[in-house]
């Protein structure tokens, strides 16, 4: 079960305005041309405030997003006011249930890290291949271990804008491959100086390719290659985010 973002949520994109989104969506779409994908239907799993579901409608596709917060999902659905191309639902990736077939699926800024046992990435793996179309395509990418041990580890860092501000510690716990975050938010309120505070405790996880692998395989998808990040460039023991490619091996 992934953790549902709540407070954090309406601050979220106030403290993610540092996110190339508009690079991250050129990327995938780039990603998605290279298996002649170029229009039709996609799912966003982990579609948050849905930034990137409306970069991604603006190339052309009809997107349908999925979260499993309410808060993510009531911002989003402020944004999308006058946007038809995008539909969001408000379910858990690993227990999805859809109404269609898609061309394909896309999950990214580290979602399914939020995933701590490898039945959920299963589930979730076993969901995309239900609905997703024959030949069709899966690119999610991942945080690496490399990134929690080395580059996150046990840091705090800190954040302050006009009207909010965030204290976000971070704990590795090397046995489970897990990262703790422990996050503090300040918020002021709109009737008075006065700021509230709110706690919030998230976790991610951190697989091997090769974990990862044998359960795209499990699930009966096609695993097709992986990348560093926003490149076309293999994977290296540096590299601090990857982007997987899986396809519906399945013939029409």
């Amino acid at each position: 079960m992934s953790t549902s973002y709540n407070n954090f949520a309406y601050v979220y994109d106030t403290f993610m305005d540092n996110i190339p989104y508009e690079e991250w969506s050129e990327y995938i779409s780039h990603l998605f041309q290279q298996y002649h994908i170029t229009s039709g239907k996609l799912v966003e799993l982990g579609c948050g405030t849905a930034t990137l579901s409306l970069l991604m409608s603006n190339q052309g596709f009809e997107i349908t997003g999925i979260d499993n917060s309410p808060d993510m999902l009531s911002i989003a659905a402020e944004k999308l006011t006058y946007n038809s191309n995008i539909n969001l639902l408000l379910q858990d990736m690993s227990d999805m249930i859809l109404n269609d077939s898609y061309d394909g699926f896309y999950c990214v800024c580290d979602s399914l890290n939020y995933l701590l046992c490898k039945e959920d990435i299963l589930y979730t793996f076993q969901g995309v291949k239900t609905y997703l179309k024959p030949n069709g395509v899966f690119i999610f990418d991942l945080k690496t271990l490399h990134f929690y041990q080395n580059v996150l580890g046990d840091q705090t860092f800190c954040d302050h804008q006009d009207d909010c501000s965030y204290t976000w510690e971070n704990n590795f716990f090397e046995e489970d491959n897990v990262n703790q975050y422990d996050l503090t938010i300040f918020v002021k309120q709109t009737d008075t100086n006065l700021y509230e505070k709110y706690n919030e405790v998230h976790h991610q996880r951190g697989y091997y390719l090769e974990e990862i692998i044998d359960l795209l395989t499990e699930a009966g998808l096609e695993y097709v290659t992986a990348y560093d990040a926003f490149t076309d460039n293999p994977p290296t023991d540096d590299s601090e985010r990857i982007y997987i490619i899986a396809r519906n091996g399945e013939q029409i």
